[in-house]
């Protein structure tokens, strides 16, 4: 039987080897890794890293090769520990040996829980993809299929299902009257549906940022930013942009009531290193989408409907532009994720998961 040592990676020669092990992995191309947000999580000098504690591991074999790794985040008095950038072999015993050491420390220092896959923060990455290998899309989680197995046999369990929705291109007669006649009242009152501009991006991302951190405080997870990491995290989104299926909506005071933000899907293209053949590639396609990622859609609970005329102005502009688009990763049970399900032709499946410790 295989021996396996698990290591608290502290030395630069074990930080090389975390960073080095996914394309071990991944040998077909297709690895996820940011290595550049892996490095700065490590050093400590990532945007959020000053409200974190890490601890990364590596699990060697008997020849001293990486077998498998991950890292546990600490938030202060969070009970919960978060664990993430995870990648592994296809070796249940090696990620068990792993997940040992890794909840006795966790238990040790008086976490009742783990929860994962979350890679220090969800405005980095979280979530396990389950299925739809075959079609990956820009923004979606990625990694083996063999991984959320790996979590289960270690003793994980599912807290949380998300489902991202293929929609087809939107038609005249799809066009919802009921959304239409909420669009044109809001209207009425006096609100903005516009698209920002580059010049202006930095400034909508601070109303953007304001009306997220209220939405999104139920999500597992969550962590509340400050507004100067909000930016830093989400401005280089204006790279990859086109900004005419970015919708803000604000009412006559000049408040951000609504936002949806949409990216072009590029595929695996912005996924690991860019180099000029893909950079021409996402020029190319930026310039000129043929289907659009619904990322980020939200709306103030205090202006009723305001939601449904958003997606009415969204799928308007989907129909006067004839794209595909794909509504990314919603919560199971969220209404949002029923919206046009006439028009779903596709969907694909992610999951959080979890594990309490005693």
């Amino acid at each position: 039987m295989k021996k396996y040592k698990c290591i608290e990676v502290k030395s630069e020669k074990h930080k090389g080897m975390f960073l080095d092990f996914p394309s071990r992995v991944y040998l077909d191309g297709d690895c996820p890794q940011d290595i550049k947000t892996e490095k700065q999580i490590l050093n400590g000098n990532h945007t959020i890293s000053a409200d974190i504690e890490v601890f990364p591991y590596i699990v060697l074999d008997e020849t001293n090769g990486v077998v498998c790794r991950c890292l546990m985040t600490y938030y202060k008095d969070d009970p919960v520990a978060y664990l993430g950038f995870f990648e592994s072999f296809n070796n249940a015993t090696a990620v068990k040996h792993m997940f040992f050491e890794v909840e006795r420390k966790a238990f040790k220092d008086g976490k009742t829980k783990i929860l994962g896959p979350i890679d220090a923060s969800i405005y980095i990455n979280y979530r396990f993809k389950v299925d739809r290998f075959d079609k990956t899309y820009t923004g979606e989680p990625y990694n083996k299929k063999y991984y959320a197995d790996l979590w289960k046999q270690a003793g994980y369990e599912i807290c949380d299902k998300y489902v991202s929705n293929q929609l087809r291109k939107v038609e005249k007669e799809d066009i919802d009257e009921r959304l239409k006649r909420i669009y044109d009242r809001y209207r009425t009152k006096g609100y903005d549906f516009i698209s920002p501009t580059p010049v202006i991006f930095k400034d909508c991302l601070e109303d953007v940022y304001e009306l997220m951190m209220k939405m999104y405080s139920g999500f597992s997870g969550f962590k509340k930013l400050t507004k100067e990491q909000f930016i830093e995290l989400y401005m280089p989104l204006q790279k990859v942009m086109n900004f005419d299926m970015v919708r803000l909506v604000y009412n006559q005071d000049i408040k951000l009531c609504a936002f949806c933000i949409c990216l072009p899907n590029y595929g695996d293209l912005t996924r690991g290193k860019i180099g000029i053949r893909k950079a021409l590639k996402i020029k190319k396609i930026k310039e000129n989408p043929t289907e659009y990622i619904v990322l980020y859609l939200g709306a103030d609970t205090s202006s009723a409907g305001l939601g449904g005329a958003l997606i009415h102005d969204v799928r308007n502009t989907l129909y006067k532009n004839g794209c595909t688009s794909i509504g990314a990763l919603i919560k199971e049970g969220n209404v949002t994720g029923r919206m046009y399900e006439d028009l779903y032709t596709d969907k694909f499946n992610y999951v959080l998961l979890g594990k309490t410790l005693n």
